[in-house]
């Protein structure tokens, strides 16, 4: 493999005036950076997914070098509050994110201030110098993380990690250690594939795509050796919060018997997952893929559920990997709480779903809408059901034909949405039925086991064979448009065998 860096490990670039942002957006067609001299322009970036995980800390803090930069004056008060009104800014974008705890750090840079009235000087370098830090600090997580690996290890991964899998690859090569990746494909955004699978495959890193519904096929089947995410925020009780599909993968690694690494930061004051507030981001983010809706026809009449982040609890988690150290849940909350409480993910007052995995023979959906009623449910849930769409090119489809109320979500939100107790039955429509059990879609497996684990009832159907119409074979694309970047295999999806043993109360 290659030595060389991801330029994702380092996304934002300080240059004299002003600062440079990696538009992750446009990998992998290109590498083009945004050039940031005012503050509108960093919001921007953040707001419209241009940067995001530590490209946003490093965003924040350069910004906040670029206000200090700016400011002549010697009095520190109305430094203090501009960054606390920056801070604030930076929080109305992208609520889920930590830019208070962030701000906190700013704000206490303020009393190393002397007397030499060096304000807008000091805190300047002050940011500048911190971003650097951070920097150190996630190349010694990722060796950190290296030593807690088998070899060989086949690591599952979950969106991206600005780069740090890459440095974590280069460690154990250091260390003698075969290291291979699975990547998650990442709805809505794709940064699975976009982003990790491609700065692996970059640096020669063996790398496999998969959808997001197929985290049990695969964990199943015995060959993940360790799954290792980042966390947008970590709870003083170890909780953490990240992209969508963190949590639902965490549960099928603890049900799989695989450990689960979550790379953190120190959580400062919050307690735990359930105090942060979840980003909702506009449903055409999922309804429409580079301009073209998902569903030909009817699109408008569509709700959909965009939730950008989801609360994994301490309990699924086996270790915390620190820029310090490696932490148990335990060990965590002890540094940093004493006796932090345990989450409990909350009910929310959300919609009340029916959901649908599979493709209904067009006879039953009269009996659906029946069913709907009966069950006094406001809407249709409907998973996209990757690779082929099923979900949203036939089931919604059908499902708008008959003007019912439908809703569309990305296979990862199935597992915040059973969490959160939005959904009162699953109807799970099966291709076949064996002794083994009913054989179903790529990720009937992971609907069923969230099901079982949420304590949601499960009615079996006979259902239809997928799309043969679809554009879409495997992960390759999406709506027939190439996302696997060059040099990253694509695992098959198989068609999945639901064990009886999983129906059972």
């Amino acid at each position: 493999m290659s030595a060389v860096q991801s330029p994702l490990f380092e996304p934002v670039l300080w240059e004299g005036d002003g600062f440079r942002v990696l538009d992750e957006i446009l990998i992998p067609q290109r590498l083009e950076y945004i050039t940031v001299t005012e503050v509108s322009q960093a919001l921007a970036a953040v707001r419209d997914m241009k940067t995001r995980a530590y490209g946003q800390v490093l965003t924040f803090l350069y910004t906040a070098a670029l206000v200090a930069q700016q400011y002549k004056g010697k009095e520190v008060e109305p430094l203090r509050q501009r960054m606390a009104q920056l801070t604030q800014q930076f929080c109305d974008v992208r609520p889920t994110f930590d830019f208070r705890g962030l701000g906190c750090f700013v704000d206490e840079w303020f009393n190393e201030i002397r007397r030499d009235g060096k304000v807008g000087e000091t805190i300047a370098r002050r940011a500048r110098e911190f971003g650097a830090e951070i920097t150190r600090g996630r190349r010694a997580r990722a060796k950190r993380t290296a030593t807690l690996l088998p070899n060989p290890a086949s690591v599952m991964t979950h969106c991206n990690v600005s780069g740090e899998l890459v440095a974590v690859a280069k460690y154990c090569k250091e260390l003698g250690k075969k290291f291979s990746v699975i990547a998650t494909e990442t709805r809505p955004y794709l940064q699975g594939a976009r982003l990790t699978a491609w700065e692996l495959a970059q640096a020669g890193v063996p790398v496999s795509l998969i959808p997001d519904c197929a985290v049990a096929q695969v964990m199943a089947k015995g060959v993940v050796d360790a799954v290792i995410v980042g966390a947008d925020r970590s709870a003083q009780n170890g909780d953490i919060i990240n992209k969508v599909g963190t949590y639902p993968l965490a549960l099928m690694a603890k049900e799989y018997g695989v450990p689960f690494y979550a790379l953190v930061q120190d959580p400062r004051s919050l307690v735990t997952g359930d105090d942060v507030p979840i980003e909702e981001r506009s449903a055409a983010e999922l309804l429409f893929f580079e301009g073209e809706p998902l569903i030909a026809s009817g699109v408008e009449r569509i709700a959909a559920r965009y939730p950008a982040f989801d609360m994994t609890p301490a309990a699924l988690i086996t270790h915390l990997i620190g820029f310090d150290d490696v932490y148990t849940p335990e060990t965590f909350s002890h540094k940093f709480r004493g006796e932090a409480a345990a989450a409990k993910i909350t009910a929310k007052q959300g919609g009340k779903y029916l959901l649908i995995y599979g493709v209904p023979p067009k006879n039953q959906y009269s009996f659906l809408m029946s069913a709907l009623r009966a069950e006094q449910c406001e809407s249709f849930l409907v998973p996209e059901m990757r690779p082929q769409l099923c979900g949203a090119q036939v089931v919604a489809r059908q499902l708008v034909e008959r003007n019912a109320p439908t809703t569309l979500i990305s296979d990862n939100i199935m597992g915040t949405l059973f969490a959160h107790r939005e959904i009162r039955k699953l109807c799970l429509f099966s291709q076949s039925v064996t002794e083994a059990g009913p054989t179903g879609l790529c990720g009937s497996l992971l609907a069923v086991q969230l099901a079982r684990l949420h304590g949601v009832p499960i009615e079996l159907f006979n259902g239809d064979a997928p799309n043969d119409s679809s554009r879409d074979r495997d992960v390759s694309t999406f709506m027939g448009k190439q996302i696997c970047p060059e040099g990253v295999a694509v695992r098959a999806v198989e068609v999945e065998v639901v064990p009886w043993a999983l129906f059972k109360n």
